[in-house]
């Protein structure tokens, strides 16, 4: 099953940074990954919360299996060394299993979200045709995940895929979103970003 491997992180020295991707790069191909999101502050909207990473980054995989394999690759270890090593550096990274990515580009949703009342969520979840309306599909809805590195331990991850990150807006600020939107704030607390898509550079 598709899975997706998403990372916070921050590597202060830019030189580090890029030495790390570099070296990293060729084995995302050997493992079968795809960059869906390399964002920094300037590719992301904060939606709601005070999720602010300095760099996002979202990778899909043709399974879970394949992102540990990835991890765990020796050739990787000097890199993954490397950008430890870095002073003040620190990646909070989860694995999770979705569903295929079905566009080359465009942007995406990706909301830590917290329940607080169950029973209130089930009933916003039942009731919110927002995603469909604005054109988005779910690549991720799961409370399931491995922690590949780090502290972060959301409660629940959604990553939802959407033709661009003014669609993302669009959807959050339909007035018909409103009263859905009241109700999942009731049932939940979130930290939510609209992020662009990795785009390869042509020039």
């Amino acid at each position: 099953m598709t899975a997706y491997f998403v990372i916070d992180l921050n590597v202060p020295d830019p030189q580090k940074l890029a030495e790390y991707e570099a070296a990293a790069n060729p084995l995302l191909k050997k493992h079968g990954a795809r960059v869906l999101a390399r964002a920094t502050a300037d590719d992301y909207d904060v939606i709601e919360g005070d999720w602010r990473p300095r760099r996002l980054v979202i990778l899909e995989y043709p399974s879970l299996k394949a992102i540990h394999q990835f991890y765990n690759d020796p050739e990787f270890q000097p890199a993954k060394k490397a950008r430890q090593a870095v002073p003040g550096a620190v990646a909070n990274a989860i694995a999770v299993e979705g569903a295929p990515n079905s566009r080359k580009d465009g942007a995406y949703f990706v909301i830590d979200l917290a329940v607080l009342d169950p029973e209130l969520m089930k009933q916003f979840e039942s009731a919110n045709t927002m995603i469909g309306k604005h054109g988005g599909e779910f690549l991720v809805r799961s409370s399931r995940y491995d922690v590949i590195e780090g502290d972060w331990r959301p409660q629940r991850i959604l990553i939802e895929q959407f033709a661009s990150r003014q669609a993302i807006h669009d959807m959050y600020d339909d007035p018909e979103n409103g009263p859905l939107k009241i109700m999942r704030q009731r049932a939940s607390s979130a930290k939510a970003l609209a992020v662009d898509g990795f785009r390869v550079s042509t020039s």
